[in-house]
Protein backbone atom coordinates (compact mmCIF):
# COMPACT_ATOMS: atom_id res chain seq x y z
CA UNK A 1 0.00 0.00 0.00
CA UNK A 2 2.89 2.36 0.72
CA UNK A 3 4.03 2.10 -2.87
CA UNK A 4 0.53 2.88 -4.09
CA UNK A 5 0.51 5.99 -1.89
CA UNK A 6 3.74 7.11 -3.53
CA UNK A 7 2.39 6.32 -6.98
CA UNK A 8 -0.82 8.17 -6.32
CA UNK A 9 1.07 11.20 -5.16
CA UNK A 10 3.23 11.15 -8.27
CA UNK A 11 0.14 11.04 -10.41
CA UNK A 12 -1.37 13.98 -8.60
CA UNK A 13 1.80 16.01 -9.11
CA UNK A 14 1.76 15.19 -12.82
CA UNK A 15 -1.92 15.93 -13.36
CA UNK A 16 -1.79 19.21 -11.47
CA UNK A 17 1.40 20.58 -12.99
CA UNK A 18 1.72 18.86 -16.36
CA UNK A 19 5.46 18.95 -15.78
CA UNK A 20 7.69 16.64 -17.80
CA UNK A 21 9.93 16.27 -14.77
CA UNK A 22 7.13 15.05 -12.47
CA UNK A 23 9.03 11.85 -11.68
CA UNK A 24 11.75 13.96 -10.09
CA UNK A 25 9.31 15.60 -7.67
CA UNK A 26 9.22 14.42 -4.06
CA UNK A 27 5.79 12.82 -3.49
CA UNK A 28 3.48 13.91 -0.69
CA UNK A 29 1.38 11.09 0.71
CA UNK A 30 -1.35 13.52 1.67
CA UNK A 31 -2.29 14.00 -1.97
CA UNK A 32 -5.25 12.19 -3.53
CA UNK A 33 -4.68 8.44 -4.02
CA UNK A 34 -6.35 6.61 -6.94
CA UNK A 35 -8.40 3.76 -5.48
CA UNK A 36 -11.71 3.64 -7.37
CA UNK A 37 -12.48 2.13 -10.76
CA UNK A 38 -13.02 5.62 -12.15
CA UNK A 39 -9.59 6.63 -10.83
CA UNK A 40 -8.00 3.69 -12.62
CA UNK A 41 -9.82 4.53 -15.84
CA UNK A 42 -8.55 8.10 -15.58
CA UNK A 43 -4.99 6.77 -15.33
CA UNK A 44 -5.43 4.72 -18.48
CA UNK A 45 -7.00 7.71 -20.26
CA UNK A 46 -3.89 9.88 -19.75
CA UNK A 47 -3.74 10.69 -23.48
CA UNK A 48 -1.80 12.25 -25.12
CA UNK A 49 0.75 11.93 -22.29
CA UNK A 50 2.46 8.57 -21.88
CA UNK A 51 -0.45 6.15 -22.24
CA UNK A 52 -0.87 6.63 -26.00
CA UNK A 53 2.70 7.17 -27.08
CA UNK A 54 5.41 4.99 -28.53
CA UNK A 55 8.99 5.83 -29.39
CA UNK A 56 10.36 7.46 -32.54
CA UNK A 57 13.84 5.91 -32.64
CA UNK A 58 12.55 3.12 -34.91
CA UNK A 59 11.47 5.72 -37.46
CA UNK A 60 14.79 7.56 -37.19
CA UNK A 61 16.72 4.37 -37.87
CA UNK A 62 14.74 3.04 -40.82
CA UNK A 63 14.99 3.83 -44.54
CA UNK A 64 11.70 5.74 -44.88
CA UNK A 65 12.90 9.32 -44.63
CA UNK A 66 15.75 11.67 -45.39
CA UNK A 67 16.54 14.52 -43.03
CA UNK A 68 17.86 17.75 -44.51
CA UNK A 69 20.75 19.75 -43.01
CA UNK A 70 18.45 22.20 -41.24
CA UNK A 71 16.65 19.53 -39.23
CA UNK A 72 19.88 17.62 -38.53
CA UNK A 73 21.19 20.67 -36.67
CA UNK A 74 18.01 20.85 -34.57
CA UNK A 75 17.45 17.30 -33.34
CA UNK A 76 19.29 16.22 -30.20
CA UNK A 77 22.60 14.34 -30.38
CA UNK A 78 21.05 11.01 -29.39
CA UNK A 79 18.51 11.20 -32.20
CA UNK A 80 21.16 12.21 -34.70
CA UNK A 81 23.32 9.28 -33.57
CA UNK A 82 20.36 6.93 -34.12
CA UNK A 83 19.77 8.37 -37.60
CA UNK A 84 23.38 7.60 -38.57
CA UNK A 85 23.44 4.26 -36.67
CA UNK A 86 26.37 5.33 -34.52
CA UNK A 87 27.59 2.81 -31.98
CA UNK A 88 27.75 5.38 -29.17
CA UNK A 89 24.35 7.05 -29.00
CA UNK A 90 24.63 8.68 -25.57
CA UNK A 91 26.67 11.69 -26.54
CA UNK A 92 24.97 14.29 -24.36
CA UNK A 93 22.41 12.71 -22.06
CA UNK A 94 22.48 9.28 -20.50
CA UNK A 95 18.70 8.79 -20.60
CA UNK A 96 16.93 9.09 -23.95
CA UNK A 97 13.36 10.34 -23.96
CA UNK A 98 12.08 7.09 -25.44
CA UNK A 99 13.30 4.98 -22.52
CA UNK A 100 11.91 7.35 -19.91
CA UNK A 101 8.55 7.89 -21.56
CA UNK A 102 7.69 4.26 -22.29
CA UNK A 103 8.71 3.11 -18.84
CA UNK A 104 6.42 5.85 -17.51
CA UNK A 105 3.57 4.26 -19.48
CA UNK A 106 4.49 0.86 -18.02
CA UNK A 107 4.57 2.43 -14.55
CA UNK A 108 1.04 3.78 -14.87
CA UNK A 109 -0.17 0.46 -16.25
CA UNK A 110 1.34 -1.29 -13.21
CA UNK A 111 -0.27 1.23 -10.91
CA UNK A 112 -3.67 0.22 -12.31
CA UNK A 113 -2.85 -3.50 -12.15
CA UNK A 114 -1.70 -3.23 -8.53
CA UNK A 115 -4.72 -1.13 -7.62
CA UNK A 116 -7.24 -3.44 -9.23
CA UNK A 117 -5.72 -6.43 -7.48
CA UNK A 118 -6.32 -4.69 -4.13
CA UNK A 119 -9.80 -3.51 -5.14
CA UNK A 120 -12.78 -5.32 -3.58
CA UNK A 121 -15.78 -5.24 -5.98
CA UNK A 122 -19.22 -4.89 -4.45
CA UNK A 123 -21.01 -6.85 -7.17
CA UNK A 124 -20.56 -8.73 -10.45
CA UNK A 125 -20.72 -5.53 -12.49
CA UNK A 126 -17.76 -4.07 -10.61
CA UNK A 127 -15.86 -7.35 -10.81
CA UNK A 128 -16.20 -7.46 -14.60
CA UNK A 129 -15.24 -3.81 -14.96
CA UNK A 130 -12.21 -4.29 -12.70
CA UNK A 131 -11.02 -7.18 -14.85
CA UNK A 132 -11.54 -5.12 -17.99
CA UNK A 133 -9.46 -2.28 -16.54
CA UNK A 134 -6.76 -4.76 -15.55
CA UNK A 135 -6.83 -6.14 -19.10
CA UNK A 136 -6.47 -2.64 -20.54
CA UNK A 137 -3.52 -1.96 -18.25
CA UNK A 138 -1.91 -5.24 -19.27
CA UNK A 139 -2.33 -4.26 -22.91
CA UNK A 140 -0.45 -1.01 -22.23
CA UNK A 141 2.26 -2.83 -20.29
CA UNK A 142 2.67 -5.32 -23.13
CA UNK A 143 2.82 -2.55 -25.72
CA UNK A 144 5.45 -0.73 -23.66
CA UNK A 145 7.71 -3.74 -23.12
CA UNK A 146 7.34 -4.80 -26.76
CA UNK A 147 8.18 -1.32 -28.07
CA UNK A 148 11.32 -1.11 -25.93
CA UNK A 149 12.46 -4.55 -27.10
CA UNK A 150 12.42 -3.37 -30.73
CA UNK A 151 15.07 -0.75 -30.01
CA UNK A 152 17.01 -1.69 -26.86
CA UNK A 153 17.38 -5.43 -27.50
CA UNK A 154 18.74 -7.44 -30.41
CA UNK A 155 16.31 -8.43 -33.19
CA UNK A 156 14.21 -11.42 -32.13
CA UNK A 157 15.75 -14.68 -33.28
CA UNK A 158 13.78 -17.86 -32.51
CA UNK A 159 17.10 -19.68 -32.07
CA UNK A 160 18.60 -17.18 -29.60
CA UNK A 161 15.92 -16.36 -27.04
CA UNK A 162 18.41 -16.45 -24.17
CA UNK A 163 19.94 -13.15 -25.33
CA UNK A 164 19.58 -10.16 -22.97
CA UNK A 165 16.32 -8.26 -23.21
CA UNK A 166 15.30 -5.33 -21.01
CA UNK A 167 14.35 -4.84 -17.35
CA UNK A 168 10.81 -6.10 -16.78
CA UNK A 169 8.59 -3.92 -14.63
CA UNK A 170 5.68 -5.85 -13.12
CA UNK A 171 4.82 -3.63 -10.18
CA UNK A 172 4.38 0.08 -9.49
CA UNK A 173 6.90 -0.14 -6.66
CA UNK A 174 9.34 2.57 -7.73
CA UNK A 175 11.96 1.34 -5.25
CA UNK A 176 12.15 -2.18 -6.64
CA UNK A 177 15.33 -2.97 -8.54
CA UNK A 178 15.20 -5.57 -11.29
CA UNK A 179 17.70 -7.63 -13.21
CA UNK A 180 18.00 -7.77 -16.98
CA UNK A 181 15.49 -10.33 -18.28
CA UNK A 182 16.18 -12.60 -21.22
CA UNK A 183 14.41 -12.21 -24.55
CA UNK A 184 12.34 -15.32 -23.76
CA UNK A 185 11.26 -13.92 -20.37
CA UNK A 186 10.23 -10.55 -21.84
CA UNK A 187 8.17 -12.09 -24.63
CA UNK A 188 6.60 -14.56 -22.19
CA UNK A 189 5.28 -11.65 -20.10
CA UNK A 190 4.11 -9.75 -23.19
CA UNK A 191 2.12 -12.77 -24.36
CA UNK A 192 0.77 -13.47 -20.88
CA UNK A 193 -0.43 -9.87 -20.55
CA UNK A 194 -2.10 -9.91 -23.97
CA UNK A 195 -3.76 -13.27 -23.33
CA UNK A 196 -5.39 -11.83 -20.20
CA UNK A 197 -6.32 -8.65 -22.08
CA UNK A 198 -7.96 -10.43 -25.02
CA UNK A 199 -10.11 -12.58 -22.75
CA UNK A 200 -11.28 -9.88 -20.34
CA UNK A 201 -12.12 -6.90 -22.54
CA UNK A 202 -15.05 -6.06 -24.80
CA UNK A 203 -14.59 -6.46 -28.55
CA UNK A 204 -14.44 -2.70 -29.08
CA UNK A 205 -13.90 0.15 -26.66
CA UNK A 206 -15.97 3.32 -26.50
CA UNK A 207 -12.97 5.22 -27.83
CA UNK A 208 -10.00 3.97 -29.84
CA UNK A 209 -7.66 5.64 -27.35
CA UNK A 210 -8.68 2.82 -25.00
CA UNK A 211 -7.65 -0.81 -25.26
CA UNK A 212 -10.05 -3.55 -26.34
CA UNK A 213 -10.08 -7.18 -27.43
CA UNK A 214 -9.70 -5.78 -30.97
CA UNK A 215 -6.47 -3.98 -30.08
CA UNK A 216 -5.12 -6.92 -28.06
CA UNK A 217 -5.63 -9.28 -31.01
CA UNK A 218 -4.01 -6.77 -33.37
CA UNK A 219 -1.00 -6.38 -31.07
CA UNK A 220 -0.71 -10.17 -30.79
CA UNK A 221 -0.56 -10.26 -34.58
CA UNK A 222 2.32 -7.76 -34.54
CA UNK A 223 4.15 -9.59 -31.76
CA UNK A 224 3.89 -12.97 -33.46
CA UNK A 225 5.06 -11.41 -36.75
CA UNK A 226 8.19 -10.31 -34.90
CA UNK A 227 8.55 -13.79 -33.40
CA UNK A 228 8.05 -15.32 -36.88
CA UNK A 229 5.28 -17.58 -35.60
CA UNK A 230 3.12 -17.18 -38.67
CA UNK A 231 0.32 -19.64 -37.83
CA UNK A 232 -0.37 -17.61 -34.71
CA UNK A 233 -0.29 -14.43 -36.78
CA UNK A 234 -3.02 -15.85 -39.01
CA UNK A 235 -5.05 -16.79 -35.95
CA UNK A 236 -4.92 -13.46 -34.13
CA UNK A 237 -5.00 -11.25 -37.23
CA UNK A 238 -8.05 -13.23 -38.32
CA UNK A 239 -9.80 -12.63 -35.00
CA UNK A 240 -8.98 -8.91 -35.15
CA UNK A 241 -10.35 -8.66 -38.69
CA UNK A 242 -13.51 -10.50 -37.66
CA UNK A 243 -14.12 -7.76 -35.06
CA UNK A 244 -13.50 -4.94 -37.53
CA UNK A 245 -12.07 -4.91 -41.06
CA UNK A 246 -13.30 -1.67 -42.63
CA UNK A 247 -10.89 -0.01 -45.03
CA UNK A 248 -11.15 3.56 -46.23
CA UNK A 249 -11.72 3.94 -49.95
CA UNK A 250 -9.08 6.46 -50.98
CA UNK A 251 -11.26 7.39 -53.97
CA UNK A 252 -13.53 9.23 -51.53
CA UNK A 253 -10.74 11.25 -49.89
CA UNK A 254 -9.76 14.79 -50.86
CA UNK A 255 -6.58 15.11 -52.92
CA UNK A 256 -3.84 17.68 -52.51
CA UNK A 257 -4.56 18.76 -48.95
CA UNK A 258 -2.99 18.10 -45.57
CA UNK A 259 -4.32 16.12 -42.62
CA UNK A 260 -6.62 14.24 -45.01
CA UNK A 261 -7.64 11.56 -42.54
CA UNK A 262 -10.05 12.21 -39.66
CA UNK A 263 -8.47 11.97 -36.22
CA UNK A 264 -10.00 8.56 -35.51
CA UNK A 265 -10.55 7.13 -38.96
CA UNK A 266 -12.41 3.79 -39.38
CA UNK A 267 -9.18 1.82 -39.78
CA UNK A 268 -7.74 2.84 -36.40
CA UNK A 269 -7.90 -0.03 -33.91
CA UNK A 270 -5.88 1.66 -31.18
CA UNK A 271 -4.79 5.28 -31.35
CA UNK A 272 -1.22 6.15 -30.40
CA UNK A 273 1.40 8.50 -31.77
CA UNK A 274 5.14 8.52 -32.03
CA UNK A 275 7.03 10.80 -29.69
CA UNK A 276 7.51 14.09 -31.42
CA UNK A 277 10.73 16.02 -31.71
CA UNK A 278 11.99 18.85 -33.85
CA UNK A 279 12.01 16.71 -36.97
CA UNK A 280 8.25 16.08 -36.65
CA UNK A 281 7.35 19.61 -37.70
CA UNK A 282 10.28 20.35 -39.98
CA UNK A 283 9.84 20.86 -43.72
CA UNK A 284 13.13 19.01 -44.26
CA UNK A 285 11.72 15.71 -43.01
CA UNK A 286 11.52 14.23 -46.51
CA UNK A 287 10.11 10.93 -47.73
CA UNK A 288 12.98 8.76 -48.95
CA UNK A 289 13.08 9.00 -52.78
CA UNK A 290 13.37 5.21 -53.11
CA UNK A 291 10.15 4.77 -51.14
CA UNK A 292 8.27 7.46 -53.07
CA UNK A 293 9.32 5.85 -56.36
CA UNK A 294 7.37 2.70 -55.48
CA UNK A 295 3.99 4.43 -56.00
CA UNK A 296 2.67 4.39 -59.57
CA UNK A 297 0.39 7.00 -61.15
CA UNK A 298 -2.83 5.08 -60.42
CA UNK A 299 -1.99 4.62 -56.75
CA UNK A 300 -4.07 7.16 -54.83
CA UNK A 301 -1.66 7.06 -51.91
CA UNK A 302 0.73 9.06 -54.08
CA UNK A 303 -1.59 12.07 -54.03
CA UNK A 304 -3.32 11.54 -50.67
CA UNK A 305 -0.21 10.99 -48.55
CA UNK A 306 2.36 13.29 -50.14
CA UNK A 307 2.95 16.82 -51.34
CA UNK A 308 5.91 18.51 -52.95
CA UNK A 309 8.50 19.80 -50.50
CA UNK A 310 10.03 23.25 -50.62
CA UNK A 311 13.29 21.57 -51.57
CA UNK A 312 13.25 20.58 -55.22
CA UNK A 313 13.19 16.86 -55.89
CA UNK A 314 11.70 15.87 -52.53
CA UNK A 315 8.23 15.27 -51.11
CA UNK A 316 6.83 15.50 -47.58
CA UNK A 317 4.38 13.18 -45.90
CA UNK A 318 1.33 15.37 -45.24
CA UNK A 319 -1.41 12.92 -44.20
CA UNK A 320 -1.13 10.57 -41.24
CA UNK A 321 -3.55 8.30 -39.41
CA UNK A 322 -3.36 10.58 -36.35
CA UNK A 323 -5.36 13.13 -38.33
CA UNK A 324 -2.72 15.79 -37.71
CA UNK A 325 1.05 16.31 -38.02
CA UNK A 326 2.06 13.68 -35.43
CA UNK A 327 3.28 10.36 -36.79
CA UNK A 328 0.87 7.49 -36.12
CA UNK A 329 2.18 4.79 -33.80
CA UNK A 330 -0.96 2.81 -33.10
CA UNK A 331 -2.66 -0.26 -34.57
CA UNK A 332 -4.81 -0.20 -37.68
CA UNK A 333 -6.75 -2.52 -39.97
CA UNK A 334 -4.37 -2.09 -42.91
CA UNK A 335 -1.43 -3.41 -40.87
CA UNK A 336 -3.41 -6.40 -39.60
CA UNK A 337 -4.62 -7.22 -43.12
CA UNK A 338 -1.04 -7.18 -44.41
CA UNK A 339 0.06 -9.31 -41.44
CA UNK A 340 -2.64 -11.81 -42.38
CA UNK A 341 -1.58 -11.75 -46.04
CA UNK A 342 2.12 -12.37 -45.41
CA UNK A 343 1.57 -14.97 -42.71
CA UNK A 344 -1.03 -16.82 -44.82
CA UNK A 345 1.45 -17.08 -47.68
CA UNK A 346 4.22 -18.26 -45.36
CA UNK A 347 2.09 -21.18 -44.14
CA UNK A 348 1.08 -22.14 -47.68
CA UNK A 349 -2.29 -20.41 -48.15
CA UNK A 350 -1.63 -18.44 -51.36
CA UNK A 351 -5.31 -17.93 -52.17
CA UNK A 352 -6.07 -16.15 -48.90
CA UNK A 353 -2.87 -14.10 -49.11
CA UNK A 354 -3.77 -12.89 -52.60
CA UNK A 355 -7.33 -12.08 -51.54
CA UNK A 356 -6.02 -9.98 -48.66
CA UNK A 357 -3.63 -8.08 -50.92
CA UNK A 358 -6.26 -7.37 -53.57
CA UNK A 359 -8.71 -6.26 -50.89
CA UNK A 360 -6.26 -3.60 -49.73
CA UNK A 361 -5.32 -2.40 -53.21
CA UNK A 362 -8.95 -2.08 -54.34
CA UNK A 363 -9.28 0.61 -51.68
CA UNK A 364 -6.05 2.37 -52.64
CA UNK A 365 -6.14 2.56 -56.46
CA UNK A 366 -8.18 4.72 -58.82
CA UNK A 367 -11.65 3.25 -59.15
CA UNK A 368 -12.13 1.30 -62.36
CA UNK A 369 -8.39 1.36 -63.12
CA UNK A 370 -7.17 -1.35 -60.77
CA UNK A 371 -6.74 -4.83 -62.21
CA UNK A 372 -6.66 -7.49 -59.55
CA UNK A 373 -3.28 -9.12 -59.13
CA UNK A 374 -2.80 -12.76 -60.02
CA UNK A 375 0.49 -13.61 -58.36
CA UNK A 376 1.83 -16.62 -56.52
CA UNK A 377 4.96 -17.82 -54.79
CA UNK A 378 7.95 -15.49 -54.59
CA UNK A 379 6.45 -12.66 -56.72
CA UNK A 380 3.43 -12.57 -54.40
CA UNK A 381 5.63 -12.44 -51.31
CA UNK A 382 7.72 -9.60 -52.71
CA UNK A 383 4.60 -7.62 -53.59
CA UNK A 384 3.15 -8.10 -50.10
CA UNK A 385 6.41 -6.91 -48.55
CA UNK A 386 6.47 -3.93 -50.92
CA UNK A 387 2.93 -3.01 -49.92
CA UNK A 388 3.89 -3.20 -46.26
CA UNK A 389 6.56 -0.62 -46.98
CA UNK A 390 4.21 1.62 -48.98
CA UNK A 391 1.18 1.33 -46.69
CA UNK A 392 2.67 1.40 -43.20
CA UNK A 393 5.20 4.18 -43.65
CA UNK A 394 6.31 6.53 -40.86
CA UNK A 395 4.76 4.32 -38.16
CA UNK A 396 7.90 2.59 -36.88
CA UNK A 397 6.81 -0.69 -38.46
CA UNK A 398 9.42 -0.66 -41.22
CA UNK A 399 12.11 -0.97 -38.52
CA UNK A 400 10.39 -4.09 -37.18
CA UNK A 401 10.22 -5.53 -40.68
CA UNK A 402 13.90 -4.81 -41.37
CA UNK A 403 14.97 -6.52 -38.14
CA UNK A 404 12.87 -9.57 -39.02
CA UNK A 405 13.47 -9.83 -42.75
CA UNK A 406 17.22 -9.24 -42.54
CA UNK A 407 17.52 -12.72 -41.05
CA UNK A 408 16.67 -14.13 -44.49
CA UNK A 409 19.40 -13.39 -47.07
CA UNK A 410 16.76 -13.24 -49.81
CA UNK A 411 15.18 -10.15 -48.23
CA UNK A 412 18.13 -8.59 -46.39
CA UNK A 413 18.73 -4.88 -46.96
CA UNK A 414 21.81 -2.72 -46.50
CA UNK A 415 20.98 0.86 -45.53
CA UNK A 416 23.16 3.88 -46.23
CA UNK A 417 23.12 7.61 -45.60
CA UNK A 418 25.32 10.39 -46.90
CA UNK A 419 25.88 13.73 -45.18
CA UNK A 420 28.60 16.39 -45.34
CA UNK A 421 30.83 14.22 -47.48
CA UNK A 422 30.68 11.21 -45.15
CA UNK A 423 28.70 8.01 -45.50
CA UNK A 424 27.06 5.79 -42.89
CA UNK A 425 26.15 2.17 -43.66
CA UNK A 426 23.98 -0.26 -41.71
CA UNK A 427 24.50 -3.88 -42.70
CA UNK A 428 21.64 -6.41 -42.30
CA UNK A 429 23.18 -7.77 -39.09
CA UNK A 430 24.76 -4.48 -38.03
CA UNK A 431 25.07 -3.28 -34.45
CA UNK A 432 22.94 -0.25 -35.34
CA UNK A 433 19.78 -2.34 -34.99
CA UNK A 434 20.27 -2.43 -31.22
CA UNK A 435 20.61 0.64 -29.00
CA UNK A 436 22.44 0.08 -25.72
CA UNK A 437 20.54 0.49 -22.48
CA UNK A 438 21.08 4.01 -21.05
CA UNK A 439 24.16 4.10 -18.78
CA UNK A 440 22.22 5.89 -16.05
CA UNK A 441 19.95 2.84 -15.77
CA UNK A 442 22.92 0.78 -14.53
CA UNK A 443 23.70 3.45 -11.93
CA UNK A 444 20.13 3.50 -10.65
CA UNK A 445 19.68 -0.26 -10.89
CA UNK A 446 22.90 -2.17 -9.99
CA UNK A 447 21.09 -5.50 -10.44
CA UNK A 448 21.39 -5.04 -14.23
CA UNK A 449 25.14 -5.76 -14.14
Amino acid sequence: MKNQLIAGALLSIWSLTGCDEFLDAKPQQSLVIPNTLNDFQALLDAEPRYMNMVGNLALLGSDEMVLGPNVLTRINPEEKAMYFWEKEIYTQSDMVNEWRTIYSMIYYANLVIDGVEDFEPRDEVERLRANELKGAAMFSRALGHFSLMQVFAAPYDPEQTSLPGIPLRTTADINLQTSLSSTAEVYALILEDLEFARTHMQDKAEMVTRASKWSAEALLSRVFMTMQEYEKVVKHAGIALSIGNELMDFNTLPVGGTYTFPRFNPEVIHHARLLNNRMTFNAEQFVHPDLYALYDSLDLRKTVLFDSARTEGYVNLVSRYTGDYFDFGGLAVDEVLLDHAEASLRIGNEKEALEDLNELLRHRYVSGEFTELNLSGEPLMRRILEERRKELLFRGIRWLDLRRLNQDPAYAVTLDRSYNGSEAVLLPEGDGYTVSIPPNEYTLNPNLD
